[in-house]
């Protein structure tokens, strides 16, 4: 196997999740396995191999770098995953950003997901943070952004701040597939805390390179008691407890081994007590280094109370045989009966008598160390490695059954998403980040609720449902989208309803068919190959701003062919582009967050009239001069309904050029740009696409006739489609609509998104994977064809689907034929959602001739 292990600190750190890390990592490599490990930065640390280091923050929490699980890391995971994978199985070890992150990566990737619960949050934050319960409420509030916090929590005697920190401990855990705890005890607090996942209890282990050949010490039988404490220098610990118990006790020396915020105030205690010829601050050292150290000893100090799950310094002691002094009765599982003593008071004092005792009594040392003889190996890696193995494959297993997920019975068992605001809801998050915050979706179960402002909105997570809803009798309006555009083209038929909406694709369907789209094709070709040949050899272009323009050209001239519209394609050309790029922010922003835009309004408001007054002029024109131009236009002024008897008016006619356009500008262009973009970045790819160009088109000019013999581009349009299909499609219930036997009631938003079904394992083989050979002949039966909604389905799906795909093929078949772009090596190509479909922010490349 090959696991991808995440954990939010570097392994060239102390710490005991850091040790025990190490250790699973260094034991599944001598079983035959494979590690990658995803970790947090720490400066000036050595290079480690196998090890990916994730960006941090600019702030360190207790000293350790924070890494906050955004598009940056998303980025470099699946980079690394894709360099080094494939991938088996994803292991996460704590609860902050670089786990949420590997959550996150294993859902992305929909592979199995194990999570260790190693350590007590709530303690950690009580002991370390000024103010406890602010930072344990905006550590929840933080995780819930990415985890979700929707379990019964039942009421537990404890502080505010532990009770906030339990959320994100139990949420971490929750997410997984299966979790392990380290102890039983912790077991049954993650349990009381009402976790619900499969939990098994596999012990830490110590790394068995570091015994082995280890001989016995001598431990003489009278001299000064030799205490060891070994850990990290902090509050939680309670090293200056130890410092006042070796200074209350007789005949006893302390060696202190580790590092920490505490490093200071102890040596000013030891320098105030004048301690230094009794106790030793020896700062860091390595693993190996801090056991011999502890074989050479008489006793290991360990006063941690309420705080570790199980403490792998107590472990290290075992194996080498170190009688142990404790104070939490917690421990008692992990400290074999009568290998250690815990104090009956773990206060100073308490702690200080015990060490008395047994400074006094070397006879009970002894017994203790033959009784630790019989379980020092009983805690090396070796023995819990196959342990966790086993819960592997159980993961691995339940993953490849990919179970449907249950549907609710009651809207008030549908999980809400994580990560929505006072007022905002979910929209700012799905505005920043829209395929991250969709594809987190489906892991939740087949419906997901979501709110938009004071809005409840429901989302559909599996293409049955969304078929079940699109091809069935329930009516969904888009009042929304039709308040938000309304200036613009507040008529057309993408927010109608009922015998509206019906008649209204009865009436355009006819511009659209099979005998004007050869018409179309034609255009298209041509306007394709001039663009092509215009662009500037040698020259640095951005091909967003091509593709607008190329698309602008080809929407326009298949709209409106007459001689008389030269104005119309200025005016759209000057205001189409701007008014999409507000479309899908209008619709987000609650009306009365939208209202107080007052100069994005006035440029709205202007440009819409700008561009119906020209079109509508055009309009006007065609009706006068009462000619078939063979275009759009054309077609919906002559067209009458032959079961109504109704016509288009000029107002309904610029409702739908407009959406015409929009649909052009806002989706084509940027498919056409995901294409180019793709293409650029996997030569293997471009190589093929350049051989059927060479083959079937030569040296030109691209024709509409080559559309059909292009077998291999046309696989790569229909891999662009999936890859970046629409992130977001909605509508609102008009009366209760019953979907999965769940009753979604009137007025409630019924959402969908191609793009998260279409990158969902179910589905989809690898879906992270661009791979145009899925849509080959020969892969056919691989292809789940209800999984594949990137144009909608039944009575919303495109009318413009057909054009869709021949424009995009002709337009990459005359860019590609002619040129080899050369991407800009600095320019980060990020994805911007600014409409329906997901558009590459820019595409800066130089242009070579082929």
């Amino acid at each position: 196997m090959h696991i991808a292990m995440f954990m939010d600190y570097h392994p060239t750190t102390l710490g005991g999740v850091q040790t025990a890390v190490r250790a699973l990592c260094r034991g599944l490599e001598r079983a035959g396995h494979r590690v990658t490990l995803f970790v947090a930065p720490q400066p000036g640390a050595a290079a480690v191999p196998d090890v990916v280091e994730l960006h941090a923050a600019a702030l360190a929490v207790n000293g350790f770098p924070v890494v906050l699980p955004g598009k940056r890391n998303d980025g470099l995971i699946d980079a690394a995953f894709a360099a080094r994978g494939p991938i088996d199985l994803v292991h996460t070890h704590t609860t902050y950003g670089v786990a949420i992150a590997g959550m996150k990566a294993a859902r992305r990737h929909r592979l199995p997901l194990v999570h260790t619960a190693q350590s007590r949050d709530d303690a950690f934050i009580e002991h370390t943070a000024p103010a406890p319960y602010p930072a344990a409420l905006a550590m929840r509030a933080l995780h819930g952004r990415f985890v979700p916090h929707r379990r019964h929590m039942p009421r537990r005697p404890e502080s505010r701040a532990a009770r906030h920190a339990w959320w994100t401990i139990v949420g971490q855990a929750q997410a997984a597939d299966q979790v392990i705890a380290p102890t039983h005890h912790f077991a049954e607090l993650l349990l009381a805390h009402g976790l619900t996942r499969p939990i098994r209890v596999v012990s830490n282990g110590v790394d068995d390179e570091l015994l082995d050949g280890r001989g016995t010490a001598e431990h003489p039988a009278n001299g000064p008691l030799r205490l060891i404490w070994s850990g990290r220098l902090s509050a939680e610990k309670r090293l200056l407890e130890s410092i006042e118990a070796v200074r209350r006790a007789e005949n006893c020396t302390l060696d202190i081994y580790g590092e920490g915020d505490l490093r200071a105030a102890a040596a000013a205690v030891i320098a105030e007590h004048r301690l230094a010829d009794r106790i030793r601050v020896h700062g860091r050292v390595t693993q190996a280094e801090n056991i011999a150290a502890m074989a050479e000893s008489d006793a290991l100090l360990f006063p941690s109370l309420g705080f570790d799950t199980q403490g792998m310094v107590l472990l290290e002691a075992v194996a080498v045989r170190l009688p142990i002094i404790y104070c939490d009765p917690d421990l008692d599982e992990s400290v074999p009966a009568d290998g250690g003593i815990r104090t009956g008071d773990p206060s100073a004092a308490g702690i200080a008598e015990t060490i008395t005792e047994l400074a006094a009594d070397r006879a009970t040392l002894a017994e203790m160390r033959t009784v630790l003889d019989k379980f020092g190996d009983s805690v090396l890696q070796s023995r819990q490695t196959g342990a966790v193995l086993e819960i592997y494959r159980q993961a691995a297993e339940q993953s490849a059954q990919s179970p449907e997920l249950v549907m609710p019975q009651d809207l008030s068992e549908v999980p809400t998403a994580p990560g929505h605001l006072p007022l905002l809801g979910h929209s700012l998050r799905a505005l920043r980040d829209a395929p991250g915050f969709v594809t987190s979706l489906s892991e939740l179960g087949p419906i997901v609720r979501i709110h938009f402002d004071q809005k409840i909105g429901y989302l559909l997570t599996t293409p049955d449902l969304v078929r079940e809803v699109g091809l069935g009798d329930a009516e969904l309006n888009r009042d929304d989208l039709r308040e938000a555009i309304e200036d613009v083209a507040g008529g057309s038929v993408n927010v109608l309803r009922g015998e509206e909406h019906k008649l209204r694709r009865r009436m355009i369907a006819p511009a659209l068919r099979q005998s004007r789209l050869a018409e179309y094709t034609k255009a298209a070709a041509e306007i394709a190959e001039t663009w092509s040949a215009g662009l500037p050899s040698g020259g640095r272009v951005n091909l967003m701003d091509e593709a607008h323009g190329l698309v602008l050209d080809t929407v326009t001239s298949t709209l409106f062919t007459a001689e008389f519209s030269a104005a119309v394609r200025r005016e759209i050309r000057d205001n189409v582009p701007w008014l999409l790029s507000q479309v899908i922010m209008r619709t987000a922003l609650p009306p009365q967050v939208r209202r107080l835009r007052l100069i994005a309004n006035w440029r709205w408001r202007t440009k819409a009239r700008r561009l119906r007054g020209a079109i509508g002029a055009a309009v006007a024109e065609y009706r006068r001069r009462d000619e078939d131009f063979n275009d759009v236009v054309s077609a919906l002024i002559r067209h009458t309904d032959p079961e109504t008897g109704a016509t288009l008016s000029n107002e309904h006619i610029i409702d739908e050029a407009i959406l015409m356009l929009a649909g052009g500008v806002g989706s084509m262009a940027s498919l056409a740009g995901w294409l180019w973009h793709e293409v650029m970045r996997r030569p293997h790819i471009a190589e093929r696409v350049y051989a059927e160009l060479d083959t079937v088109v030569g040296s030109g000019p691209v024709r509409a006739e080559h559309i059909n013999t292009l077998p291999y581009l046309k696989q790569v349009v229909s891999e662009t489609l999936r890859f970046w299909g629409p992130w977001i499609s909605a509508g609102t219930a008009d009366g209760d609509v019953t979907v999965g036997g769940l009753t979604i009631p009137d007025g409630t938003a019924i959402m969908f998104s191609p793009y998260m079904v279409q990158h969902d394992k179910r589905y989809f083989a690898n879906p992270e994977s661009f791979d145009p050979d899925r849509w080959s002949p020969e892969r056919a039966d691989e292809i789940d064809k209800k999984a594949n909604l990137s144009f909608g389905v039944g009575r919303r799906r495109c009318l413009g689907d057909h054009f869709a795909l021949l424009e995009i093929t002709l337009a990459s078949a005359a860019f590609l034929n002619r040129w080899r772009p050369i991407p800009d090596p600095k320019y980060v190509v990020r994805a911007s959602n600014r409409d329906f479909v997901l558009s590459p922010s820019a595409l800066p490349v130089t242009l070579r001739p082929r």
